[in-house]
């Protein structure tokens, strides 16, 4: 469950596969992001909430930095935030996998510190779930239909249906926050 609950929030990818009868990718993946607005994974426009958030800061270079904060577990309390960088290739929004990246992430729970023992614990349980990704690449390729954004994901260039996503570009003046 970790596991699924932290891909779900992290971005890879080597190459864009060729994907027959599905919507042409985005010219530019990161468009919305360069207009202000906010990754949202797994929207739930009823209550404002996306189960991760990810916050880009574009370059010049088609490379970015990210701020990736959401939810870890089937615990709607307990939150991650970490940064990350990546680059925008052949249409997907892409990062290596970094362990570095969890390692140095804050783990918040009601939006306060864990005590130690149990940030121990948890970041431990993270790092282990996240290990076998190490230096990995994913990406995110957008695909519209029927007014839905998903998420097609690829790990080093193979697409994982499973783990496709909802999203939606959301502006931070619409008050989304991490949650369920």
């Amino acid at each position: 469950m970790i596991a699924a609950l932290l891909l779900a929030g992290l971005l890879t990818g080597q190459s864009t596969p060729t994907l027959t009868n599905a919507p042409a990718l985005t010219a530019d993946p990161l468009a919305p992001a360069r207009a202000g607005k906010l990754r949202c994974i797994a929207p739930n426009p009823a209550r404002l909430t996306c189960q991760t958030i990810i916050r880009y800061k574009i370059n010049s270079d088609k490379s970015f930095d990210a701020v990736v904060s959401g939810l870890v577990g089937g615990d709607r309390t307990l939150l991650l935030r970490y940064d990350t960088f990546g680059n925008v290739e052949q249409g997907g929004v892409c990062v290596t996998m970094r362990v570095g990246d969890f390692q140095n992430g804050m783990l918040l729970s009601s939006g306060k510190r864990l005590s130690p023992n149990a940030e121990r614990a948890m970041r431990l349980q993270i790092l282990n779930t996240v290990q076998p990704m190490q230096g990995k690449k994913r990406c995110y390729l957008d695909r519209t239909e029927a007014g839905v954004i998903r998420a097609v994901v690829t790990i080093d260039g193979v697409v994982r249906p499973e783990l496709a996503q909802t999203i939606a570009w959301v502006s931070p003046s619409e008050g989304y926050a991490v949650g369920r």
